[in-house]
């Protein structure tokens, strides 16, 4: 008859028969889950890390539109206050300038008014140079 390797578990018996059953349970508790986290949680852990990784360099990218975007609304920004303050120029110019205007029509209408007073003086001579006396 082959003779046939002993079980694992009995390889883990000869070398932990000295020792009190509990302390060979947390042993073998120990040991199953150091074996399963080398084979199921440490692969996982490694993808996670690449795919956080990969994340990462699209977050800096983004990160980078983003800045970029700021920039021009900050120029938008810039060009928006000048054209305003150049309107508002423009606005107080036109302010004065039809300040001006309606000085020139109240002289335009008083000179008017002048040049009819005038007229009438002269009217008024001409009526009696023509009379004879």
């Amino acid at each position: 008859m082959p003779v046939s390797a002993p079980p694992q578990n009995a390889k883990l018996q000869d070398l932990t028969s000295d020792l009190p059953k509990e302390d060979v349970m947390k042993k073998e508790i120990s040991e199953a889950l150091m074996d399963f986290y080398k084979q199921v949680l440490a692969p996982e852990f490694v993808d996670i890390k690449k795919v956080q990784s990969e994340h990462s360099e699209k977050f800096i990218d983004v990160l980078g539109h983003f800045d970029s975007i700021y920039k021009r609304f900050d120029r938008l920004e810039d060009e928006y206050h000048a054209v305003t303050h150049g309107l508002k120029r423009i606005e107080d110019q036109l302010d004065g300038d039809l300040t001006k205007r309606k000085e020139i029509e109240e002289r335009f209408l008083e000179l008017k008014r002048q040049f009819a007073g005038m007229q009438s003086k002269l009217e008024a001579i001409e009526k009696e140079i023509a009379r004879p006396s």
